[in-house]
């Protein structure tokens, strides 16, 4: 199949990689792979990224590291909290060849916390975050804060300010589908949770929007399934606006264990907005998003990539395409490396920064 005489990968290859401006701690959706199916398994978020749980410290050293003591991957390399807090961050700088945003940045240091008491849960970030036109970042932002109650063994119900659960979710807000989908910047929701081993269900009401789409309301909703031991598949909905906009979308994801060293992460959306202030005033979109990862030995990845999204379906539709290659790395607790090319598909007009070379190290205390 050729659109505009280039080659459409039919999501063989859902991109891992972080390109112009990630907004959040990396999450690890290929645990699934070794049985993990839901990311509340390792982290307080049920939605997966940030502070990191007891059980996923001990799970990064064991399964994600090349390398690491016994008591390496505990916060600040072991020191003593009290059991009801949980102490993290993430502190990442990334650079890219090509783009708007080429150069070195910064693209979060923020410190995160998460206090439990009974059945309440209270987690809250506060750090710097950076933009284009202030690479390093002077403002002080918290990304992520809400409270969340345990209603049942497998129902939590919380409020703030987060991503509702949405589609394949590995921490990079950046790519191409996340940003044409509007998931660049957290929104502030309210969203039950239902999660059992087999079995996960997400409403998220959404209440007020951020930057751009302050003014967003709608709703939010994701169901999945878990099976073979390895392998889970969800349909995710999405309908929200405000004045003049309305954006609805639907879509499939899947994370697919192959053996013990490989995986595949893929989604694919369609999409409606309407927007009274262009013409024509009501656009449709299609976003496929892949990606190939093989563990070459413990705690290195090499990843294969692969990103389209047609704007507008009629017979102007716009493709933006890209494809390359990664490696990323866990060299020890604490650390995570990643560099990566990626080409775009000149011919279609995709974006500059779907373009070139970007590497990125994280670190989280």
């Amino acid at each position: 199949m050729k659109w505009r005489g280039a080659s459409v990968h039919v999501a063989v290859l859902v991109t891992i990689v972080t390109a112009a401006s990630a907004k959040r701690a990396l999450t690890f959706p290929g645990s699934v792979r070794w049985g993990y199916a839901n990311c509340a398994t390792c982290h307080y978020n049920v939605a997966g990224g940030g502070v990191l749980t007891p059980y996923g410290r001990q799970l990064s050293r064991e399964l994600l590291s090349t390398k690491g003591g016994e008591r390496e991957a505990e916060f600040a390399y072991g020191a003593q909290l009290p059991k009801w807090l949980a102490l993290g961050g993430d502190v990442e700088y990334l650079t890219t060849s090509s783009g708007s945003g080429r150069g070195l940045r910064l693209v979060q240091a923020d410190f995160e916390g998460a206090a439990s008491y009974g059945r309440w849960l209270a987690v809250a970030t506060a750090g710097r975050g950076s933009k284009i036109s202030d690479p390093m970042g002077n403002d002080w932002i918290s990304r992520r804060h809400y409270v969340q109650t345990i209603v049942t063994p497998t129902l939590s119900v919380r409020a703030g300010r987060f991503f509702p659960n949405y589609g394949v979710w590995n921490g990079d807000s950046s790519v191409a589908v996340r940003r044409r989908l509007g998931w660049d910047q957290e929104t502030y929701n309210v969203e039950g949770n239902w999660i059992t081993d087999r079995v996960n269900v997400a409403l998220a009401g959404i209440l007020d929007g951020t930057g751009e789409s302050r003014n967003d309301r709608g709703v939010s909703a994701s169901a999945g399934v878990f099976f073979a031991g390895k392998r889970k598949v969800w349909l995710s909905f999405l309908s929200r606006g405000g004045p003049g906009r309305h954006q609805r979308a639907g879509g499939i994801s899947g994370v697919f264990g192959i053996g013990r060293r490989a995986y595949l992460l893929t989604q694919a959306d369609l999409q409606q907005i309407q927007d009274d202030t262009v013409s024509p005033a009501v656009a449709h979109d299609l976003l496929v998003n892949s990606c190939f990862a093989r563990e070459t030995v413990k705690g290195l990845y090499v990843l294969l990539i692969d990103e389209v999204v047609r704007r507008d379906l009629g017979e102007t539709a716009e493709v933006s395409h890209s494809y390359g290659l990664g490696l990323r790395w866990f060299p020890r607790p604490h650390f995570e490396m990643q560099v990566r090319w990626r080409k775009q598909d000149v011919a279609m007009g995709s974006p500059d920064y779907l373009d070139g070379f970007s590497g990125f190290i994280h670190f989280y205390p």
